[in-house]
């Protein structure tokens, strides 16, 4: 399999029916910071990464995912990839181009075999990074996204096959841990449920610390935590899941596991266990709804931007 070129995920965009609410939830409760925005779009970063955006809301009819956005070097890699993915008969939804969003880049667009959105990126115009400082709660950047799918199995092969993602890890039979061109543990994971759906976006904080003071904060605030405070097994990462205004899950996360030499990796396939699952023990009980979520109906219809 050849290796991906992918490095991160860029950005995750949702279309959603109260943009006012999300807009509010996303900058005051959640902690973003809002950057360009222009007729029904809101765009927001984060500090410690140089993507000029990480989150995108846009106003739609329906609660939706609009598109995951990963990141690859180069137009080179962006022009490899498009050609790769017609020559294998995958629906290109527009060719490699120009992008019009704030920070600009090289870009194309295509349907993935469950019909998400999938964008390819490179050459943005990057912003200024920042070290985050001791006790500032604020996530720093984007961490990875969680994506639900009826076969996990099909859907990491047609990521590996066509993309470059590979497994780094497994839950039972629950879920599918990818890698990208990096050295974490994972920069994507499929889930099982009934339907195509998102299960969560994770957006990492500076340490230990200031993970706990983000979750205590919202805590404290009366917001439901749907699951944690706590650190899971896979990944060895800390976790802590809050629902936004459209149900949609988000997790303040840190420590996700640094990978030193994949070659030597050999992936695992680890058990479903309390004290696995939070090996912590400090989490509440999990509530599985908010996870699954909706049937998602941004499945093989493209957003309008």
């Amino acid at each position: 399999m050849t290796p991906t070129a992918i490095t991160h995920v860029r950005y995750v965009a949702l279309g959603v029916r109260d943009l006012a609410a999300q807009v509010e939830f996303y900058k005051d409760v959640w902690g973003l910071s809002p950057r360009e925005s222009d007729t029904g779009l809101q765009y927001f970063g984060a500090p410690a990464t140089q993507d000029p955006h990480i989150l995108r809301l846009r106003a739609s009819e329906f609660d939706r995912v609009d598109l995951i956005s990963f990141a690859v070097p180069s137009a080179k890699h962006v022009d490899s990839l498009a050609a790769k993915l017609r020559g294998s008969g995958v629906r290109l939804i527009s060719e490699p181009g120009t992008s019009a969003a704030p920070g600009g880049g090289y870009e194309f667009r295509f349907f993935d075999h469950e019909g998400r959105t999938i964008e390819i990126k490179s050459d943005v115009e990057n912003v200024s990074a920042v070290e985050l400082q001791e006790r500032d709660w604020h996530p720093g950047k984007l961490s990875h996204v969680v994506v639900n799918s009826p076969d996990i199995e099909a859907a990491a092969r047609w990521y590996g096959e066509h993309l470059g993602l590979q497994v780094s890890d497994r839950l039972a039979d629950r879920m599918i841990f990818l890698r990208g061109d990096n050295n974490v543990h994972h920069t994507m994971a499929f889930a099982v449920a009934p339907h195509v759906s998102l299960n969560h976006v994770a957006y990492e904080s500076r340490g230990i610390d200031e993970y706990l003071r983000a979750s205590g904060r919202l805590i404290r605030s009366g917001l439901p935590c749907v699951w944690g405070p706590g650190r899971h097994g896979p990944g060895d990462n800390t976790f802590a899941y809050f629902s936004d205004q459209s149900g949609f899950v988000a997790e303040y996360t840190t420590a996700l596991q640094v990978v030193d030499n994949w070659e030597t990796w050999k992936p695992r396939v680890h058990p479903v266990t309390p004290e696995w699952s939070d090996q912590w023990g400090t989490a509440n009980i999990r509530d599985p709804e908010p996870f699954v979520g909706r049937p998602d109906p941004g499945v093989h219809d493209a957003p309008p931007v």
